[in-house]
């Protein structure tokens, strides 16, 4: 397993001229590079992109053996918990030296398809309002986004009070509970009649109709969760029709990560993207302790260490 990564560079492949051993890069996810979308540089939409980064096996055969067995060791290109890890130069991005590898580890995937979600698909004007269901990782992403954008009107929407006072401090201006009865009519009333855009992160069909009934006429809502197989969204007609409102599907917040990426770091070098406060950091050994409090809500972005000889 392993989905976003960082590392260094210990050896190139053939035809790989712009990397050199020590170099410190991010990892991210795979492409092809040859269908339409990865020549218009929308990877993320890549038309292998399933089969490139999930099913975990290295096209052409296994390239890492063990003990003589094959070992598949290719989830997200590149199968990042791991003290060694076989990239492709697609899917690996070089930084400064200077930037700290085990704090901008998670923007390959999470906080590049939140704060992407924001600023490459919704694309809000300054003084615009947002609301996101769902505080963590690429919920309280997309609210540094939303700052970062200038959106006036901040809203997150969780049920742990822990995570809503922490997208209080990333930048929110409003935050409610998930489970509030009222929450439609607060929402609404918080934004000055519905939000402008919208963001659900949490791939549950009411949520997704609570979402949509929150916006304003002409408002948008993105949808970048992953749900089980045969989950369908929908929403009262009088709300969709009527209103005049849309739905974006998202996939790794519409980026580029050879271009995107950068962009993010510039965010945090300028300290408007700190992701310092939405991760803890564990040694491998504890890689079960991190699950646990990924799952209980105790920590929003656990990143593993992973210590070498």
């Amino acid at each position: 397993m392993g989905h976003e990564g960082s590392g260094i560079v210990e050896a190139c492949g053939a035809g790989v001229e712009d990397l050199s051993v020590g170099d410190h890069v991010l990892m991210s996810f795979g492409s092809c590079g040859d269908c339409d979308h990865c020549k218009s540089e929308e990877p993320a939409y890549c038309t292998t992109f399933r089969e490139i980064n999930f099913p975990g096996e290295r096209a052409g055969g296994p390239a890492i053996h063990q003990d003589g067995a094959p070992i598949g060791s290719n989830f997200f290109h590149q199968s990042s918990f791991a003290t060694l890890a076989l990239a492709q130069r697609r899917n690996v991005v070089k930084i400064d030296k200077d930037l700290p590898l085990d704090v901008l580890a998670p923007l390959g995937c999470g906080i590049q398809t939140g704060v992407g979600a924001v600023l490459n698909a919704i694309r809000p004007q300054a003084g615009d309002s947002f609301v996101v269901f769902g505080a963590g990782s690429v919920g309280l992403s997309s609210v540094m986004g939303a700052a970062i954008a200038g959106c006036s009107n901040i809203c997150a929407v969780d049920l742990a009070e822990n995570r809503l006072a922490l997208a209080r401090e990333l930048g929110a201006t409003h935050a409610f509970r998930g489970d509030d009865p009222d929450l439609v009519e607060k929402l609404r009333e918080a934004s000055g009649g519905g939000y402008h855009c919208g963001l659900d992160t949490t791939g549950i069909p009411a949520v997704v109709d609570t979402a949509s009934q929150a916006l304003r006429k002409r408002g948008m809502l993105a949808l970048v969760a992953a749900p089980a197989p045969g989950t369908r969204y929908s929403v009262e007609a009088r709300y969709m029709v009527g209103a005049g409102l849309s739905w974006r599907g998202v996939i790794e917040g519409d980026s580029n990560p050879p271009d995107f990426i950068p962009e993010l770091i510039e965010y945090y070098r300028k300290g408007q993207l700190p992701v310092e406060k939405i991760i803890a950091h564990y040694p491998f050994e504890q890689i079960n302790e991190a699950i646990h409090a990924m799952e209980d809500g105790s920590v929003v972005n656990p990143v593993l260490r992973m210590m070498q000889d």
